[in-house]
């Protein structure tokens, strides 16, 4: 670092980098992005206050705030500028920036910083929700999406733009693609605005790759056109911290079940190959004839089963818990 050691503790004081981020932030914010941040230290100024401890004009200040808006090292609220936190700028960075720019080591104390982050951020709700609660939060509503459900979505909305997969950028587990997190609005300017067609491909490619779809679902089956993501369970955030908060059984939300159609299964076992969570099974009877078995507690109806299917020996069908929170069991099927 070429700056004192003091005013980059001073940074890591006001983002609320953590400790072991502290040697690295040089990799994170570079000598301009410093000085910004340390002129927020007190909180959100006016952009004229700003440009006057800056020693900036008001063209060159628009310059630095557009550009470290863009990066998230600040945010733009009614109140002013304010620095952002480092938990929204290491996001970035990583996805757009610099991410390999660290050692191994750190690049995993970074991805377990974040999913401790994200699963404390949640753990309200999803308690409330796993206690029936009639309003437990919005983070509740998170659920799987069929890939025609998420092909419908793409197809409503004006603008459809594409992300690096932060979970997967960060995690970096599996070897799955990170470009394929479609989303629906662009706030900092830096996704790549795509075709509804490609959107779709990109959709179709990931279900082929074995990704489930997600998005913010109510009960009433309104989708919030927030973002759809193609998760792995091995990267991806909410289900790490479904899993590390005890409710995987009911988180993201399941909407359908896998219903088999034995007349028409061969026993491939492709469905099994795709399931994530190892809800199918074959299971090889007396007279050596197999028999493909569900089990229904496990199965999130998320319908990787039913895309790979190739002699549509499987549907997806609502469960009964989308008449309302707490109507059923989460494993109950219609």
């Amino acid at each position: 670092m070429n700056a004192p050691p003091d005013r980059w503790s001073r940074v890591a004081e006001v983002v609320d980098a953590p400790d072991f981020a502290l040697p690295w932030l040089d990799r994170f914010y570079d000598a301009d992005d410093m000085e910004l941040v340390l002129a927020l230290a007190a909180g959100p100024r006016t952009a004229e206050d700003l440009a006057g401890a800056l020693g900036l004009g008001d063209d060159g200040l628009q310059a630095c705030l557009d550009r470290a808006h863009r990066r998230s090292i600040v945010d733009l609220t009614d109140e002013g500028v304010s620095a952002a936190s480092f938990l929204d700028r290491s996001a970035l960075w990583a996805q757009f920036e610099g991410w390999k720019d660290v050692p191994d080591d750190v690049r995993a104390q970074l991805a377990e910083w974040w999913l401790a982050h994200y699963a404390e951020s949640v753990r309200e709700t999803l308690t409330r929700f796993r206690d029936g609660h009639p309003d437990p939060g919005p983070d509740a509503d998170y659920a799987y999406l069929l890939l025609s459900e998420a092909e419908d979505l793409v197809r409503s909305q004006k603008r459809v733009y594409l992300w690096p997969c932060d979970c997967r950028t960060l995690k970096g587990a599996c070897d799955h693609s990170i470009y394929n997190c479609i989303r629906f609005a662009n706030d900092r300017g830096l996704g790549w605005e795509i075709s509804q067609e490609r959107a779709i491909a990109i959709l179709r490619e990931a279900d082929a790759d074995g990704l489930t779809h997600t998005d913010y679902v109510g009960l009433g089956g309104e989708t919030d056109p927030h973002a759809i993501c193609n998760c792995c369970t091995c990267c991806c955030q909410p289900h790490l911290a479904a899993e590390r908060l005890g409710v995987g059984d009911i988180w993201p939300r399941r909407r359908y079940l896998a219903r088999l159609v034995p007349d028409a299964c061969t026993l491939c076992g492709r469905c099994t190959e795709r399931c994530p969570f190892g809800a199918l099974t074959i299971q090889e009877g007396g007279d050596g004839d197999g028999e493909l078995v569900l089990a229904a507690a496990e199965c999130r109806g998320c319908g990787l089963c039913a895309t790979g299917c190739p002699e549509t020996a499987i549907t997806m069908e609502p469960r009964r818990e989308m008449t309302g929170r707490g109507a059923s069991s989460p494993g109950a099927p219609a």
